[in-house]
């Protein structure tokens, strides 16, 4: 064997085991962000369904982006695999290279047509064969996964949508529950933590799933989000203590949904920081942090929820310290993945919505992220 065989040999077996280990992080063991391979795929898509000049801007297809990236995925990973392993093939002197390609491809599709001329690399075709048949488990055990988890994200959006308005908003959320009598009900809270926690297991572990579109058009899941966070955070921090609508349950909200929607965005690739945890930011005696939501539209909801009967806190400024110390735990994250998502147009959300640029091919680089007037 000559120095180039040993290195093609060295290089095949390198591009398997790098197939193997992207596989086995992106679906038996998932640990959010992408892999090597994924992040290429994923780049590669996104330039040509996604971008202004891709055919997205022609055909309108932005929502096959993250459906057509993993199809594509083990499309990726067999062209991987044969590749590495005819260049295996070729280093063991199978023959020339369009000959190992053969008894590659043979080999991993379990076609059969070519084998190798020595007989001792017949068990380098069967165990090609085997991560063939590997991988097409993976991917039939993959996609099912992914839907169920789609499936249960949009269940929750559906479930919430009579409440939050069109487009949705934290005044009119309060506004329809206080009109039925369901803004201080445990069950409804309970339900909007619940989906946070759902939210958090799967969009964590496949960020690819932030990508996928909402069933309804008009919907978004990073807006019902935004929508809920808001909400919690301005009746906590604006009823007076003595409300009969005050429930602690919006702390609760608070609480699972500020670590799902920062742990989601960073799995996302969005250079977000770690939140503090909830009881340190309310107890928070600092200054008033610097958020997108102005005093004027805080002071506008306040109106607006004073109008409805409501009992506000009678410390105006007490109140606007304490949102805007909640609203900065979370606001990078969802004005971030409104931004990556397209989400539409929706008060103290998408309307402000981040800048996030195209996803990188190479490196575990942050996406770019550029806010509004900056």
């Amino acid at each position: 064997m000559t120095i180039l065989h040993i290195v093609a040999v060295v290089v095949g077996i390198s591009l398997s085991m790098a197939v193997l280990l992207s596989a086995l992080q992106t679906v038996v063991l998932p640990r959010g962000g992408l892999t090597a391979i994924t992040r290429v795929v994923f780049a590669s898509v996104d330039r040509v369904f996604v971008r202004r000049h891709g055919l997205a801007a022609r055909f309108g297809w932005e929502g096959f982006y993250a459906p057509v990236s993993l199809v594509a995925l083990p499309l990726a990973w067999a062209s991987v695999v044969t590749f590495g392993f005819a260049l295996i093939f070729w280093g063991l002197d199978v023959g020339s290279l369009g000959d190992a390609m053969a008894v590659s491809g043979s080999s991993l599709f379990t076609l059969g047509f070519a084998r190798p001329g020595p007989s001792g690399l017949v068990l380098l075709t069967f165990l090609e064969a085997l991560i063939g048949l590997g991988l097409v488990a993976l991917l039939i055990s993959f996609l099912p996964t992914l839907y169920s988890a789609f499936s249960e994200r949009e269940k929750g959006v559906a479930l919430l949508r009579p409440l939050l308005g069109t487009p949705p908003s934290a005044v009119e959320l309060t506004r329809r529950m206080h009109g039925g009598g369901a803004l201080g009900m445990p069950a409804i809270w309970s339900s909007a933590s619940a989906w946070f926690a759902s939210l958090e297991q799967s969009h964590a572990a496949f960020p690819s799933l932030c990508s996928f579109p909402p069933q309804d058009g008009a919907g978004s899941w990073v807006v019902t989000a935004g929508t809920l966070l808001d909400t919690a955070s301005l009746l906590r921090s604006a009823l007076a203590e003595d409300d009969p609508e005050r429930s602690p349950e919006f702390t609760l909200v608070l609480a699972h949904g500020i670590p799902a929607i920062t742990l989601v965005a960073t799995a996302a690739g969005l250079p977000i920081s770690e939140p503090r945890p909830l009881v340190e930011v309310m107890a928070d005696t600092g200054p008033v942090p610097s958020v997108t939501i102005s005093r004027g539209e805080f002071d506008g909801a306040l109106g607006e929820l004073a109008a409805l009967g409501l009992q506000m806190r009678p410390d105006a400024d007490e109140a606007w310290r304490q949102f805007a110390l909640l609203r900065r735990s979370y606001e990078d994250a969802v004005l971030g993945l409104a931004g990556l998502t397209h989400a539409p147009p929706a008060p103290w959300t998408s309307d402000r919505a981040h800048s996030v640029g195209r996803p990188h091919f190479f490196g575990s680089r942050s996406l770019r992220v550029v806010q509004p007037g900056s």
